[in-house]
């Protein structure tokens, strides 16, 4: 993938946690992610899923700034997520796939516990979901699926923003509101946790790039 931005630089108040040249800072499995062109990819020889971790801190509220390409397969933004090791983590996940698939997931099919599974998708092109500390979720369809989707470019580079305040998590795909959740289920709710990229396994092609962070006053 070319460089969209040879010359970025993060914006005022935001920290870049990618420097451009080399995976200082993260961790993940050997072979599975390069450095190319100034982006991050991954390379798509490993079988299984597997994250690219960053080691710097844990973080709570914070605006994520970031772009992403998407040619094939599957991959994801791991936010507020706990590290269960042999780059594996489990928690909130903004999808990185074909139009249909993206949004808002909840990764926890490496749970111990199977009943994890039913959370998978949380929250999906125009959808404002509200979960209860119960469990129960409500739903509403905010604005037209298909004119928020319209916003998301495959193959192409797209800018991505995840805000994390409180118990409420937003996603902008090119600065339309694509999702946004409040999660107050007393099982799986996380305020901090860890940041990784996906690498679903299977010849997963993606890439990422101007990765910065901005952490937010409670």
């Amino acid at each position: 993938f070319e460089n969209p931005n040879p010359d970025f630089k993060p914006a005022p108040g935001f920290t870049a946690l990618f420097n451009g040249k080399n995976l200082d800072g993260w961790d993940g499995k050997s072979g599975c992610w390069a450095v190319r062109n100034g982006v991050i990819n991954c390379t798509g020889v490993a079988k299984a899923r597997n994250w690219l971790i960053y080691r710097g801190k844990e973080f709570g509220d914070f605006e994520l700034r970031l772009k992403f390409i998407w040619a094939h397969g599957n991959s994801g933004v791991q936010v507020r997520s706990k590290d269960i090791g042999e780059w594996q983590v489990r928690g909130y996940q903004v999808e990185v796939s074909e139009t249909k698939g993206m949004g808002l997931w909840h990764h926890s099919l490496a749970s111990v516990d199977p009943k994890t599974k039913h959370r998978s998708h949380l929250a999906i092109a125009g959808q404002k979901v509200s979960i209860a500390k119960n469990g129960k979720k409500d739903v509403k369809q905010d604005a037209d699926a298909d004119k928020v989707k319209a916003a998301y470019k495959e193959k192409k580079w797209n800018d991505l923003t995840v805000i994390c305040r409180g118990t409420r998590l937003i996603q902008k795909i090119n600065g339309v509101e694509f999702s946004d959740l409040r999660d107050a289920e007393a099982k799986h709710s996380s305020l901090s946790g860890v940041l990784a990229l996906q690498d679903h396994g299977k010849g997963a092609n993606v890439a990422f790039t101007d990765i910065q962070i901005k952490e937010l006053k409670k």
